[in-house]
């Protein structure tokens, strides 16, 4: 379905986003989403009372990884999709979404699996 909306739409219609809730990145455990009781097991938030899926605790580098390595999206497309098109239909392209002078330089420097290999906030790693 991926590869299809990336054909049907083009890559510069496509934005990459994840509807994760806040318990993203946290430990397994219990948490709330909008006055519910969620309980997060790996990847997955379910709801306590019932079981009903509640939402995802999935980043948005999980989703590219995703994109790139299981729907053959092509890694520019992928990280344009993720940063350029979200930055133009907000209205900041012209502070943020690529690498240019006069830019924010906020960067996810990865290596050849995907993995995060460090990060650049305002110009400086941390």
């Amino acid at each position: 379905m991926i590869r299809l909306a990336f054909d049907l739409f083009g890559p510069e219609r496509i934005i990459l986003i994840s509807d994760s809730m806040r318990a993203t990145g946290m430990e397994d455990g219990r948490y709330t989403l909008g006055g519910l009781n969620v309980t997060v097991k790996g990847r997955y938030a379910t709801l306590t009372e019932g079981g009903a899926l509640a939402g995802s605790v999935t980043n948005l580098m999980d989703c590219l990884r995703f994109a790139v390595k299981e729907a053959k999206i092509p890694l520019e497309q992928a990280v344009a999709c993720a940063t350029v098109n979200p930055a133009k239909r907000l209205s900041i392209y012209e502070e943020r979404g690529s690498i240019e002078k006069g830019k924010f330089a906020d960067l996810v420097l990865l290596d050849q699996n995907l993995a995060i290999d460090g990060i650049i906030k305002n110009g400086e790693r941390v």
